[in-house]
């Protein structure tokens, strides 16, 4: 079996070599010359890399796997009319984007003098992604909306809220995929007509498309309000983004908010066992034996220290959004900007997930212990 991988997939030789021979190759500039040269049998990618009759018309491939959560890079109707297996990793790098979002708002919450829990945070999407920044913000105590039309429709559950109702939010975060046609399209969800129902100092963040925003009213509207906040990990035209937006935004990251190294070998681990099952073969590789012991963390709390000052020391500990906004921030200077972007992610260093941390409180803080659990932290009482 013939194997031709995106570079940046982790462990990618150590699990694949297994089932047959693997080459890599830079996921981004992929051209169907590639595949016909490798007589490649698999094709493993990622959103960088679109996937589609161009790409795989006259070529070996019987099975493409994609990394990620969102498929709207991937042509499915044309892998099942040519009978070539497909999967993709649902949900995981849920965990890292959802610790993306928290850290996103405890540092806002920090510099800007505001306490989470006299906010509402409006959730639109909760499926892998948003289901998670929930019972993450119930965790810390936060009142959350939740807006999902199809989700409501498949349970006909009554407690989510509309669009309109989700508008007048203090925090708005965005977890849907990227839609274009159906009854639920999401591309440009966010756009002129909704900005204008915002607050003049919400918190607009967005970790899941570009496109799900218009950029150009999204810039018109932080012009209008400069109290309005926006953190924006994913761009219209990437890698090639606005530059007058990042100037503008709160916190820009180069889509990285799904990159904690957990998920990524967690994402890997998923296509690894949807070939093995494709093809017939025994799994001999697991993410767990490779995953590297020496990064994780321990803190160590006295019963004087302030439970949000914990929170805070224990999230940003774990991953600071602000490195990765300032490294973002640096390429405006750059030659190119749209491939130090990809740089960016190409040579994105190992973060961990909260799970990962142990953190060692008195019994006095129990109910801190609590919350810190559910935020996704090993917590023990001293």
């Amino acid at each position: 079996m013939k194997i031709l991988a995106d570079e940046n997939i982790p462990y990618v030789h150590e699990a694949f070599s297994t089932l047959g021979e693997v080459q890599t190759i830079a996921g981004r500039t992929l051209k169907q010359a590639d595949l016909i040269a490798s007589k490649a049998d698999v094709l493993l990618v990622r959103s960088v890399t679109r996937v589609n009759k161009t790409l795989l018309a006259d070529t070996r491939v019987q099975f493409v796997g994609t990394t990620t959560i969102g498929v709207d890079h991937v042509d499915t109707t044309y892998l099942q009319q040519q009978s070539i297996g497909f999967a993709n990793a649902p949900g995981s790098n849920a965990t890292s984007a959802a610790e993306y979002v928290i850290s996103a708002l405890i540092i806002l919450a920090q510099q800007q003098g505001f306490q989470l829990t006299q906010k509402t945070v409006g959730i639109v999407g909760c499926g892998n992604v948003g289901s998670r920044v929930l019972a993450k913000l119930n965790a810390l105590g936060v009142t959350c909306l939740v807006c999902d039309p199809p989700l409501q429709a498949r349970t006909g559950n009554e407690s989510y809220v509309s669009m309109a109702e989700i508008a007048q939010a203090d925090i708005i975060t965005l977890h849907v995929p990227l839609i274009t046609t159906g009854y639920y399209p999401t591309w440009q969800l966010i756009d002129s007509h909704f900005l204008r129902q915002l607050n003049p100092n919400v918190i607009l963040i967005n970790t899941s498309r570009g496109d799900v925003v218009d950029e150009t009213a999204l810039i018109q509207r932080l012009v209008k309000y400069p109290l309005m906040n926006a953190v924006l990990d994913v761009w219209e035209k990437e890698p090639v983004i606005n530059q007058l937006l990042l100037q503008r935004v709160a916190l820009g990251t180069p889509h990285i908010a799904g990159y904690s190294f957990d998920g990524k070998v967690r994402g890997t681990e998923m296509i690894y066992t949807a070939v093995c099952q494709y093809f017939e073969q025994n799994q001999t590789w697991f993410a767990q034996q490779s995953m590297p012991a020496s990064a994780l963390l321990s803190l160590k709390f006295s019963d004087t220290a302030q439970d949000n000052q914990i929170i805070h020391t224990a999230v940003s500990n774990v991953y600071d959004v602000r490195r990765d906004s300032d490294a973002l921030r640096r390429g405006i200077y750059a030659d190119d900007p749209s491939e130090y972007f990809d740089v960016l992610r190409q040579q994105y260093p190992i973060r961990r997930e909260f799970a990962c941390v142990t953190i060692s409180l008195p019994a006095t803080k129990a109910c801190l212990a609590s919350q810190l659990r559910d935020l996704g932290f090993q917590v023990v009482i001293n």
